[in-house]
């Protein structure tokens, strides 16, 4: 809606609050995503090597993939494989790439993007649908060249100041590598609240906005734009009045950011006394800086998966070991527990990416790692290693079988032993499960004997209890944390860890909610695990209720038979009880297809 000559005003939704003011950056790509950057003269014979040494990457791996004998690979992906490796042939496909980079002094990256979708038009219009289908072969082959250049270096060039990057979707390793730069916002057309890209973001304090149709389309690089991450609104090349009046709530956004660390004094206690420990969630270390100076007591949930992203694949053990001893030196005596990979096949060799029809229920996490034990005894070994004279423990994700519980600790005292038989000093960590699927709920009791601690993931718990892709927009009505049967799942848990005294800690993103934070206490939640960005919210909450409060929501909930009865009596409560401690906006009642997320 165009409000005012060239200015426009985009409602959506806000993911992480906050302001930015900045000069948009378009992002493209799915599995390596990228962004135009101009180069100087001395800098185009750099990229032409490294466009040059991408392909002779490309080319080794599709090489590779051809030949092998592994099962998951049909003869008819290996006939692909080949396909692909013509087009990796095709010497005018690459001069063109070439000369694109030279004749227009452009990134590696968008000269590949320029050329290909030149070629994929031409392709789109042949009459013969065999060879019009040979586009999808060109877009496979893009995709792996963009991902080979990401794999030979990381890109030397830095976002500009302040820039507000726009994509179709943001993948997370793309924002952990963009962060480091001079990143102020994020505007994607797709992407739930509870997706691993803006839990990034909330932790780094980057204002986010999503669902924005065709968002694309509608911006170009260098707009200014504004992103308003209170009130889900974006302003794409708003007037000096609108700029001047949003410059005065950034700098209030910035000063509120600063202001909070100097004052928090990290007490997280009810007012009958009752201690909650506050834990924070991060997959970058010096993250806990931050989080220790907002009152946390270590690192609930360290995600190993992202080494990943900074390796570019699977990390050996020595970068695993350096990479945990770093975390657990951050975390210092307050501890680390951190999960080992929950990755999905795909996740681990892209190639992968059609042998599993549904990868959520698929070969991923634990299983991938008991699937693939020399890849998980690595990781042990590198995690018992960086847990001498540190205080490190280990969680296992996405756990559904007591066996997978035996299995994997079984190998931790293979590991173990093997380890001092070489001399090599060791720490003793305590094994953890993470609680996310309802097989689990169901064996809770005898989980919850075989292991040191537990951790609820609300996250996945929610998704896979009711059935619904947290991600995907076309169900997300669908999606209700406070769904009976999520609340009497949780209740279930606590019970066993109140019955075998194993501590449970919630790390999910219902934990580092101020309205769903009271609840899980009221259940019997005495540890939680969040954003560092959610931790003065949530203080202030549990500073300002007694647990006998807390108790007396939960248990009324339990008469509750569906997700809007339950909603109903929260705000009922919200509105009566505790109307001091939330703003009026939120205490409004929403649309009953639409989650608490405040």
């Amino acid at each position: 809606m165009t409000t005012k000559k060239n200015e426009i005003k985009l409602k959506a939704r806000s993911v992480s609050r906050g302001i930015a003011i900045g000069k948009i950056v378009c992002l493209h790509g799915k599995k390596r995503q990228f962004y135009r950057v101009n180069l100087k003269k001395n800098q185009i014979e750099k990229e032409l090597r490294r466009f040059r040494a991408s392909i002779r990457l490309a080319r080794r791996q599709l090489k590779k993939l051809s030949q092998s004998e592994s099962k998951a690979i049909s003869q008819t992906q290996t006939n692909i494989f080949e396909a692909h490796l013509m087009i990796l042939e095709d010497n005018s496909l690459l001069t063109k790439i070439e000369n694109t980079i030279l004749e227009q002094k452009i990134n590696a990256e968008w000269a590949v993007k320029f050329v290909t979708d030149r070629y994929i038009s031409i392709y789109k219009d042949i009459q013969d649908e065999h060879l019009r289908e040979r586009h999808i072969d060109l877009q496979d082959v893009t995709e792996r060249i963009l991902t080979a250049l990401g794999g030979i270096e990381k890109t030397p060039y830095k976002l500009e100041k302040d820039s507000i990057i726009v994509a179709s979707e943001v993948k997370p390793s793309t924002l952990i590598e963009l962060a480091k730069t001079d990143l102020c916002g994020i505007i994607t057309e797709s992407g739930g609240w509870t997706s691993h890209t803006f839990i990034l973001a909330r932790e780094m304090r980057i204002p986010a906005i999503t669902g924005i149709k065709g968002i694309l389309r509608r911006v170009k690089n260098g707009d200014l734009a504004i992103v308003d991450g209170y009130h889900g609104t974006v302003l794409v090349n708003p007037d000096e009045k609108t700029v001047s009046q949003y410059k005065h709530e950034a700098k209030r956004f910035q000063k509120l950011n600063s202001d909070t660390l100097a004052k928090s004094k990290g007490t997280f206690q009810t007012l009958d006394g009752k201690t909650i420990t506050v834990r924070a969630n991060l997959d970058i270390g010096i993250g806990y800086n931050q989080a220790k100076k907002l009152g946390a007591k270590g690192i609930g949930l360290f995600r190993s998966e992202y080494l990943f992203n900074q390796f570019q694949g699977i990390p050996n053990e020595k970068q695993q070991f350096d990479a945990y001893r770093e975390i657990a030196e951050y975390a210092g005596e307050d501890g680390v527990r951190i999960r080992t990979f929950d990755l999905s096949l795909e996740q681990m060799n892209e190639d992968f990416a059609d042998v599993q029809h549904n990868p959520a229920m698929g070969l991923r996490a634990i299983r991938l790692s008991l699937a693939h034990e020399k890849m998980f005894a690595a990781q042990i070994r590198a995690l018992l290693r960086a847990s001498f004279e540190r205080n490190l423990d280990i969680v296992l994700p996405m756990i559904s079988d007591v066996s997978e519980i035996f299995r994997a600790k079984e190998i931790v005292e293979q590991e173990k032993e093997r380890l001092k038989n070489r001399k090599i000093k060791i720490g003793n960590p305590k094994i953890g499960a993470m609680i996310e699927v309802p097989s689990a709920v169901l064996m809770i009791e005898e989980i919850a004997q075989e292991v040191d601690f537990m951790s609820v993931g609300t996250n996945d718990l929610v998704q896979y209890t009711l059935g619904v892709d947290r991600d995907n927009e076309l169900v997300a009505e669908w999606f209700r944390t406070l769904h009976p049967a999520v609340l009497r799942s949780l209740k279930k848990v606590f019970a066993a860890s109140e019955k075998y005294e194993t501590p449970t800690i919630i790390c999910g993103e219902m934990a580092g909610s101020p309205v769903y934070s009271p609840i899980l206490i009221g259940l019997g939640a005495t540890e939680l695990s969040m954003n560092v960005n959610s931790m003065e919210r949530v203080q202030q909450i549990i500073s300002n209720i007694a647990l006998e409060e807390a108790q007396e929501i939960a248990n009324s909930l339990e008469k509750c038979r569906t997700a809007n009865e339950v909603e109903d009596l929260v705000y009922q409560f919200l509105g009566t009880k505790w109307k001091h401690l939330f703003p009026p906006e939120l205490l409004s009642q929403p649309k009953k297809s639409e989650k608490v997320k405040k």
